[in-house]
């Protein structure tokens, strides 16, 4: 994951999803309520923001990668919700909109501080027979929210390492689906593994070998 830019947050990690699925609802993320980024606000970066990319940024729904009339299947591992999206984008000089109105919710970011600052925020209308609820969008947004946040800071500069770290996100982990992430997150934490035994075996022939 990316380093000296933040941690992102991904399904990949280890984290108990049952506690947090289940977590009192007094600690979930409110709807209405702006959390700040510590970012400066970037206007380009919000009117080139893809919806299919913002959907995927959450670590714990998986999209599929066609499209079909009624919008692109979803299913939310996280509350084991499943329903169907088609993300309406707005973006101005000042604020962005990322309305999902099949399951009511929609996504804000807004220019703070003169543009010192970002801060994103999160509304929930019912909708009728949805299975997606309200509390449902507060526990997916424990981690949305970081997510979004910490890609949103790769693109504060246009150095080499932030450059690189987009690349990785936009063309290897963004296109994987939860369980992929998850999947590779556990091979490569066992190539490390096996590349410090492989080390460790080494030391020790080379100081006690004959």
């Amino acid at each position: 994951m990316p380093t000296g830019g933040g941690t992102m947050t991904y399904a990949s990690e280890t984290i108990n999803r049952r506690d947090r699925a289940h977590a009192d609802v007094e600690e979930l993320p409110r709807p209405g309520v702006w959390m700040e980024t510590n970012l400066p606000w970037n206007t380009a970066f919000w009117s080139d923001l893809k919806g299919k990319t913002l959907m995927r940024l959450n670590p714990h729904w998986h999209v599929e990668k066609d499209k079909t009339s009624e919008g692109f299947p979803v299913e939310d591992v996280l509350v084991e919700a499943e329903f169907r999206a088609t993300p309406e984008l707005t973006a101005t000089a000042d604020t962005f909109q990322a309305s999902f109105p099949e399951i009511g919710l929609t996504l804000s970011a807004r220019k703070c501080e003169d543009g010192a600052n970002t801060a994103l925020s999160f509304t929930m209308d019912e909708v009728e027979n949805c299975p997606f609820t309200a509390e449902d969008a507060g526990r997916t947004m424990q981690y949305w929210l970081p997510s979004l946040r910490e890609y949103y800071r790769l693109h504060e500069s246009n150095s080499l390492k932030h450059r690189a770290w987009r690349f990785f996100m936009n063309k290897v982990m963004l296109t994987m689906n939860p369980t992929q992430r998850r999947i590779s997150g556990f091979m490569f934490k066992l190539t490390v593994l096996e590349c410090l035994f492989i080390v460790i075996l080494g030391v020790g022939w080379f100081y006690y070998g004959a």
